[in-house]
């Protein structure tokens, strides 16, 4: 099995990259999605959180208020730390084991979409690591645009994140996406040849 790493930051187009993977049938295990799940319905998941941040953060049915966990590690580096040392090893054991059973079933690639993926130490077990990469000014006049920030709400996202062109230098491959998206497109279409070619797939 051939796993990529697929990282970027707000407002990079890493979604856009993912969906149109996804579309030509690659599969994406996507850890945004892992931790969600992993949040709504994991025991031991639940419960570990409600030990680190206090059983006020459940709800009746005894499963996690998403918005009072919020409260506790918005704009509260330590928390937010502390909660990311508790999920990143759990939903990269879950993402392991879906790709476990991918390979059993044949599946020779397979991509991993983490936004902290350098951060977090999930490039480690990557065979490669794409990032999305566009200049700092298009991805605040992006961020600003889609979510409707100030530029001071926009930057203080950004900076939550390793730069971009940090995450440049430590990639086997940079897809430039701030040109138009026939651009990426045509960059993608010669990466996965490659790939392809390479994996004999």
């Amino acid at each position: 099995m051939w796993a990529i790493g697929l990282t970027g930051g707000i407002g990079s187009g890493k979604s856009s990259v993912a969906n149109w993977l996804k579309e030509h049938g690659i599969p994406v295990l996507d850890a945004d999605q892992t931790v969600h799940q992993l949040l709504a319905e994991d025991q031991t998941t639940i419960r570990r959180v409600a030990q680190a941040f206090g059983e006020d953060i459940l709800d009746t049915q005894g499963k996690i208020n998403r918005r009072a966990l919020g409260i506790k590690v918005f704009n509260n580096d330590e928390a937010r730390k502390r909660l990311e040392e508790i999920l990143h090893p759990l939903a990269r054991g879950k993402m392991f084991s879906e790709q476990i059973a991918l390979a059993a079933s044949g599946v020779k690639l397979c991509f991993w979409d983490v936004p902290l993926l350098f951060e977090a130490g999930f490039s480690t077990s990557m065979n490669e690591v794409w990032v999305v990469w566009v200049p700092l000014q298009i991805q605040l006049e992006r961020v600003m645009k889609r979510d409707s920030f100030t530029c001071s709400e926009a930057e203080l996202r950004i900076s939550a994140q390793w730069p971009l062109d940090d995450k440049k230098e430590m990639a086997e491959v940079v897809i430039d996406n701030s040109g138009t998206w026939e651009y990426t497109v045509s960059q993608l279409e010669a990466l996965l040849v490659r790939i392809k070619n390479r994996i004999s797939l």
